[in-house]
């Protein structure tokens, strides 16, 4: 078979090119560049140029052809577009989720069908099966790498043509069949969340984003402060309010019609139990007959909560959780979740 790598550069997209030689398979790298290095304040050793260079520099070594694909304009275009309206919106959004499925799965895996390629293969701590042609998504091997909350968004046919080959392994693993095979990426530490942005969001968002002061208010609308432009803030924030006052304070809501930006300094003001998802995609290609047994996460980095109810409404889902939870965030991914098994997903409301 003749599989494209999505070679980031990375160590596990290397070892995944690096598995899938050893099982005999014709193999090549395929690279995107997906954002512009300068205006992203990377030099030329740093940021995509230098992953680039990594991932050919991998390819040499394991004696494979490297091609690089310019999907700058669709980058910019669909992702960096999002990420700056939704947080125009006052919403927080997650650029992975938005990627994968319009330009890694999307644009990066036409382009490896153009080079000819059978099958594309990424890093990506997923697992996946076929059962009677229907792919299915569990979490991998090592569930402290799960990736499957990234792409709830992906369809059968996209599935039908990936492979993770790393899914099998813990990251110590990983790390051991790279410095075996005396990959010179072997001790690359891990990339960071959101590649187009070097630093903090804040210096990409005042490119492109106005920021307006506005009041910081108490659930009573009592005013005892200012803050630099909703865009900065997210639901739970504590950090970074600079806002004197006698205790911890919390961001419990944007109201972006009003340019206020709510604190409270009960915690428990950011629990709730009932919230709605849109643009909601089943891994399946449909919904699941009952919906029993589901559970939903809410944010890449907390584990999955069990769902009391989902209501089907015109254009969106009524989620009620079996407790309360905090700090669910409009613009976020809630992923659906059962046993191990992925089921799909939507965008917080």
């Amino acid at each position: 078979m003749k599989i494209a790598v999505a070679m980031s550069g990375g160590v596990d997209s290397s070892v995944a090119a690096a598995l899938l030689l050893q099982e005999g398979h014709e193999v090549f790298g395929l690279t995107m560049r997906q954002y512009n290095a300068r205006k992203s304040g990377y030099s030329k050793n740093e940021g995509i140029e230098a992953d680039i260079k990594d991932a050919q520099t991998v390819c040499d070594k394991l004696g494979i052809k490297h091609f690089v694909v310019d999907l700058k304009k669709d980058f910019r275009a669909i992702v960096e577009k999002n990420f700056i309206e939704e947080y125009s919106a006052g919403r927080t959004p997650n650029p992975c989720v938005i990627c994968n499925p319009t330009i890694k799965f999307g644009k990066l895996m036409q382009a490896a069908f153009t080079l000819g390629a059978d099958k594309i293969a990424t890093g990506h701590y997923i697992q996946i099966n076929e059962e009677n042609g229907q792919f299915k998504i569990s979490i991998p091997k090592d569930a402290s790498k799960d990736q499957t909350y990234m792409i709830w968004k992906l369809n059968q046919f996209q599935l039908s043509k990936t492979l993770f080959p790393v899914s099998q392994f813990n990251k110590p693993e990983i790390r051991k069949i790279a410095a075996e095979l005396d990959l010179p990426i072997h001790s690359k530490t891990d990339s960071q969340e959101i590649c187009f942005i070097k630093d903090h969001y804040e210096d990409y968002l005042k490119d492109h984003i106005v920021f307006k002061p506005g009041d910081i208010t108490l659930p009573d609308g009592k005013v005892i402060g200012k803050h630099r432009g909703l865009a900065l803030y997210t639901i739970g924030q504590r950090k970074g309010l600079n806002t004197p006052w006698r205790c911890s304070l919390y961001v419990m809501k944007l109201d972006v019609n009003k340019n206020k930006l709510v604190v409270t300094e009960n915690p428990d003001d950011l629990l709730a139990a009932v919230f709605e998802l849109e643009d909601v995609n089943w891994i399946a290609g449909e919904k699941p007959e009952e919906f029993s047994g589901i559970s939903i996460q809410i944010r890449y980095n907390s584990g999955p909560v069990p769902v009391k109810n989902i209501q089907e409404k015109e254009s969106s889902l009524l989620i009620e959780l079996e407790n309360s939870t905090r700090a669910i965030t409009p613009g976020q991914s809630g992923v659906f979740y059962r046993c191990n098994q992925l089921l799909g997903g939507g965008i917080i409301k």
